[in-house]
């Protein structure tokens, strides 16, 4: 089933997945009564980008995949304006329509590179509420601003003529060894998108807006919430030694840090070890971050 949110950005298209009574474990609740999950992905990219982790997620929880404006499913009438800022209120507008179509109150989300950037957003501001639990993927938000940063995300990564040349690469190294079929799918998508007017304007947009200076998070040390923060150790993106020691530091005490010996994707890169640590944290996460759950030292799940 899909949904069609409205926003000002654009038309947003939202896969909804629900436990159906041959999938669920026994003693699971029914459809109407499993939690809710919220997925945001990064950018490039969109919601297919989890698929390979999707049947186990949705097998447990009411899943709701959100396409970006101008990615997947979504429209983008103006994508030069579509900003990190301006996903904010896309997912506010998204929270909203779950409430009024779905009856969703409470949800977790869990969100990947600028869309865990959007995923904290939403727990400091006026939807916190509704937000149960953080799955932070490698997010964005916990770069220091330098002058070399801003260029590089302005005038490099910001600039279609740059960029178009730029991304197939960048994504070849931030996915990893392309050893599963979703990561070979989602990196078949980048390599369509220097070909594609709209989808490399909105790509060019959000990499500048990461420059803007009203982007970042007000306090992450605030956010009341149970955290689980997954860092891919090989993350060409926002390297573990610098954004995810940031991350560690800025965010509550009480966050479960799992790094992971993966790229910047590791539900695509390795969706078994991924899901090996995200369902015990989303099944109980204040009891999953009070136990401050360590990966084992040598994974063997792919």
């Amino acid at each position: 089933m899909r949904m069609t949110v409205p926003t000002h950005l654009g038309d947003i298209a939202v896969r909804c997945l629900s436990p159906f009574a041959g999938a669920r474990r026994e003693g699971a609740p029914g459809p109407s009564g499993a939690p809710a999950l919220l997925l945001l992905h990064a950018n490039p990219g969109d919601g297919r980008d989890f698929d390979a982790v999707l049947p186990a997620l949705a097998d447990r929880y009411r899943t709701f995949v959100v396409d970006w404006p101008g990615y997947g499913g979504s429209t983008a009438p103006e994508p030069g304006r579509v900003s990190p800022e301006g996903l904010v209120e896309v997912a506010e507008r998204v929270l909203d329509a779950l409430a009024e179509e779905h009856g969703v109150r409470e949800v977790a989300v869990l969100g990947n590179s600028v869309g865990g950037y959007v995923a904290c957003r939403l727990a400091e501001g006026p939807r916190a509420a509704s937000v149960t639990s953080l799955v932070l993927v490698d997010p964005a938000g916990f770069t220091r601003q330098t002058a070399l940063t801003r260029w590089f995300c302005r005038e490099v990564m910001g600039r279609p003529a740059r960029a178009r040349r730029l991304v197939v690469p960048l994504a070849r190294a931030y996915l990893g060894r392309l050893g599963t079929p979703s990561a070979r799918e989602t990196y078949a998508r980048v390599r369509a998108l220097p070909h594609d007017e709209t989808r490399l304007a909105v790509h060019c947009a959000l990499w500048r807006g990461l420059a803007d200076p009203d982007f970042g998070l007000a306090d992450p040390a605030a956010l009341d919430l149970p955290i689980l923060l997954l860092w891919g150790s090989r993350d060409p993106v926002v390297p573990a030694f610098l954004d995810g020691r940031r991350a560690r530091r800025q965010l509550p005490a009480g966050t479960l840090s799992v790094r992971l010996p993966t790229a910047h994707e590791p539900y695509n890169e390795r969706p078994g070890l991924f899901l090996r640590h995200v369902l015990p944290f989303l099944e109980n996460p204040r009891a999953v971050a009070a136990r401050r759950l360590r990966p084992p030292s040598r994974p063997r799940i792919r």
